[in-house]
């Protein structure tokens, strides 16, 4: 546990500050984007609405302070190392926000968002592990080479996973603030229950909840603000940035089981990447009743909305409930995992 208040107190900073800054700069930065035409429609709404986008750029700040205060406390590597595969995965995100890339550019592009991570494990050594903590079974056997291989290839399926899920108001934010919280608990476990494992990894990931959390009270429904691709490719590669350097890759992978399901079920029925901007046919669309309806055209994407609502209609309130119940049986999933890693 924490030392002392003083190590408790920068634990609260690495929340608060993130939290403060989303919270404080967001409100002038979409009267901002208002005034310059950066609108989009909220297709979910009859008649669509408009909604300023994109707010990326609020969040990478967000970040970048809360991740500053945790290496400035605790003086590891870990921080800065989460904070350059996010702002790698932003810079990927706004260039599409701004001038669209290609559905194959982007994955590629975000593989660069390791590179971080690959250059200042040079510097700390212990900034990653080479091997898997399983549950009960222990730790996999090193291998340095194949590890770094698969953390690169990581990147892209995490935050493009995280991407597909940035479909109805609230659903992003309450869903990645969700799974920090399960990477938060099972980071927690391990500082308890292992030696030599450094508070700079709770530190840091701290910020991921905090500005999840900021940027909910804005994208709630009805949203009054959109991340655009910057704003998800960047908390999704926090979050892959924070499974890998904390050593819970098991237990964040297995919260984010809806993600998975999400992107497989959507490449698999579009055969490949595609531009979701460029899809022929939407997998819902709006009934005149205002509720959410699953197409019947065979050539649309399958996804785990449309999935859902093969049961029938929904309003996109209950639709964002239903995808957070998936996520949060999830989560506690993912809690078990992590007790039974580092307890038992």
């Amino acid at each position: 546990m924490p030392s002392g208040p003083t190590e408790a107190g920068l634990l609260v900073l690495s929340l608060l500050v993130p939290l403060a800054v989303t919270l404080a700069v967001m409100p002038s930065y979409l009267r901002s984007l208002t005034g310059r035409g950066r609108v989009v429609d909220d297709v979910h709404k009859r008649p669509p609405t408009k909604v300023p986008s994109p707010v990326g750029p609020v969040l990478l700040l967000g970040m970048v302070a809360g991740e500053l205060v945790a290496y400035l406390a605790f003086g590891s590597l870990v921080p800065l190392a989460v904070a350059g595969a996010a702002a790698v995965a932003f810079s990927v995100g706004i260039a599409d926000d701004l001038f669209v890339l290609g559905a194959r550019t982007k994955p590629l592009l975000l593989l660069l968002a390791a590179a971080p991570l690959v250059s200042l494990v040079a510097l700390e050594p212990d900034l990653y592990s080479s091997s898997l903590t399983l549950p009960l079974l222990g730790d996999t056997a090193p291998h340095f080479t194949i590890y770094t291989v698969l953390v690169i290839a990581a990147f892209p399926i995490v935050a493009n996973a995280f991407n597909m899920m940035d479909s109805f108001n609230g659903q992003l934010p309450s869903f990645t603030l969700l799974v920090s919280l399960a990477v938060l608990f099972g980071m927690t476990l391990r500082y308890f229950y292992t030696s030599g494992y450094s508070l700079a990894h709770l530190a840091s990931a701290l910020p991921l909840t905090a500005v999840a959390a900021g940027f909910l009270v804005f994208n709630r429904y009805p949203s009054k603000a959109f991340d655009g691709d910057s704003g998800s490719l960047m908390l999704g590669a926090m979050f892959a940035a924070l499974a890998v350097t904390g050593g819970i890759e098991v237990a964040a992978m297995i919260a984010m089981v809806p993600a998975i399901l999400n992107s497989f079920y959507t490449l698999s029925s579009v055969r490949g990447f595609v531009e979701r901007r460029r899809m022929g046919s939407r997998p819902t669309y709006i009934g005149d009743d205002g509720l959410i309806y699953a197409t019947s055209d065979p050539s649309a994407p399958t996804t785990l909305v449309r999935l859902i609502l093969l049961g029938g209609p929904q309003s996109e309130r209950d639709l964002v409930n239903s995808i957070l119940v998936l996520t949060a049986a999830a989560c506690v999933l993912s809690v078990v995992i992590s007790v039974l890693t580092w307890v038992t």
